[in-house]
């Protein structure tokens, strides 16, 4: 072999070494993936980048469970959805149900089920007809399902409000009647704020619910099977309880 012909063979070698070590770092199941999730400031499921919250940490299960690199990204919840809607690969945690939503994104599995309920201050309201009745001022998160939900139930006298905090101090000093939410982030919420949650009135549940893990529509078929494999092993892990009760406490 010439010289020439020894420097072409050494260097289509290398180049060839190079596009098979691109190949192996694109393959699918590798640790290097990497993927951008979106969630809203949702106390306790998704509180911000520091607390964490119910969800978030059963995200990183997921993710450790799936083999990839999670970006969690927080922002108002319209936002978020927004968000992942337009980016690409992304997904999105905690959401709800909906025609509507079923057609912006791609459901991948359910990450946690809750009971909602009509918490307030003073007497128990066990469904939406006794709160019409009573002519009680309900709020409910802006953006949310629930929103819906009262709208569809009858209710009109009804507040949407950006904030679980803005909604807490409200129901404490009276501004609104009762709060449409889950009766777990009332009781949080309470005690984070330095409010009694003894004080609460928490009235039978009036709708129950899936948290759903969900995508947007381009999600790569491979990793959607791969985080579908990794939430069922996360409902079977040990610390899914542990995650849940040291948030309900």
């Amino acid at each position: 072999m010439s010289v020439l012909q020894g420097k072409v063979t050494a260097g289509f070698l290398a180049m060839a070494y190079a596009l098979g070590l691109l190949l192996w770092l694109a393959l699918p199941g590798q640790a290097a993936d990497r993927i951008i999730a979106y969630t809203g400031y949702l106390p306790p499921l998704s509180i911000d980048e520091e607390r964490k919250g119910i969800s978030v940490e059963l995200m990183e299960l997921v993710a450790e469970a799936a083999g990839l690199e999670i970006d969690i990204r927080f922002a108002p919840w319209k936002r978020a959805q927004l968000l992942a809607q337009t980016t690409p690969g992304a997904l999105i945690f905690t959401l709800g149900q909906s025609q509507e939503r079923r057609e912006k994104f791609e459901y991948i599995a359910p990450l946690l089920y809750t009971e909602s309920s009509l918490v307030t201050l003073d007497q128990p309201l066990d469904s939406f007809d006794k709160a019409i009745e009573a002519g009680k001022l309900v709020g409910v998160h802006l953006g949310s399902l629930r929103s819906r939900i009262l709208k569809r139930s009858g209710i009109t006298n009804f507040a949407e409000i950006p904030s679980a905090e803005q909604m807490t101090t409200m129901l404490q000093t009276g501004r609104i009647d009762a709060w449409y939410t889950m009766s777990l982030r009332a009781s949080y919420m309470f005690r984070q704020l330095g409010y009694d949650p003894k004080r609460l009135v928490v009235g039978a549940p009036v709708t129950h619910g899936v948290q759903w893990l969900a995508a947007n529509k381009s999600i790569e078929p491979h990793i959607r099977a791969r985080l579908t494999k990794a939430v069922s092993k996360v409902w079977r892990d040990p610390r899914y309880w542990q995650i849940v009760d040291r948030y309900a406490g």
